[in-house]
Parts: C-alpha cells; structure tokens; sequence
C-alpha cells in the first residue's frame, strides 16, 4: 500500500504527509507568513491581538456540537469554543477600542478531507466602525502592503 493512496493516513499523521509531499510544507511556510502579515498590518493601527481561552463553561447557545471534556480537579464538564466572536464583542463592550484573535475553533460534527473539527479563523472587531470603514481601512492598508 502506498502511502500517498491513504487519505486517511495522510490526515491522520500530517508529519509523514508533509515528507512525503513537499508541497505542503511550502504551503504551510505561505500560511504562517500570511498570519505575520495580517498582524503586522493591523498592530500599527492599535488594533490588540488577543489570545483567549478555548474552554467555557456552558455551551452559550452554541447551535453546532462542541467538543466536550472533563476537568479532574474541579469535577466538572467544559466545551471547547466554536467560535470566539462573543469573547471579542464582550471586549468590545467593557471598552476595548479595536480587537481581534487567530483562533482555533472546534466543532463536533462533520469531518472530510475539507471539514476538520479544528480549524483556524481570524475574527477582528472595531468599535465604532462599520463595514464601510473596514472595507476602506483594507484597501489603504493593501495598496501600502503592496
């Protein structure tokens, strides 16, 4: 069995995959460089990268599945985060300016070569501003970028 005609080992174990297809890695390299740049582009504007947690305690009328785990020590159920748009609105509201966050989100539900149950999004929130604002502020930004 060749190993490249395994989907399901290939998504199982990524470290052997990206040995054996050296176009991975590069498009790995691509990803990582594309988050520095988004970060570079609006840490200057006063724009604050958050790190926020992935657990919660309640599921927040969450309408997809989330992951579901133990804590030992406090004996109780957490849920992974489906999303982290309420943690930055709620920032937004105790008075931050402009937020945003690469995150990882989970979801309990569907997986195919496409669908992971984890997944990186970046979610950025401005107060004051709408959707007129963020288009212009991208575009000034983008032509500066080259």
């Amino acid at each position: 069995m060749a190993f490249h005609r395994i989907p399901e080992m290939r998504y199982r174990q990524r470290y052997l995959d990206l040995i054996v297809n050296p176009c991975y890695v590069m498009f790995s390299a691509k990803r990582l460089r594309l988050i520095s740049r988004c970060a570079n582009f609006l840490t200057p504007e006063a724009i604050l990268r958050l790190k926020l947690r992935f657990f919660s305690l309640s599921r927040e009328a969450q309408l997809p599945r989330p992951f579901i785990t133990h804590h030992n020590t406090l004996d109780i159920p957490l849920y992974l985060r489906i999303a982290n748009e309420l943690y930055l609105k709620r920032l937004i509201v105790g008075g931050f300016e402009g937020v945003y966050e690469f995150s990882k989100d989970f979801r309990n539900e569907g997986m195919d070569r496409t669908h992971n149950p984890e997944f990186t999004v970046m979610e950025i929130y401005i107060a004051y501003k709408d959707y007129n604002w963020m288009m212009n502020f991208t575009e000034e930004n983008n032509v500066r970028s080259g």
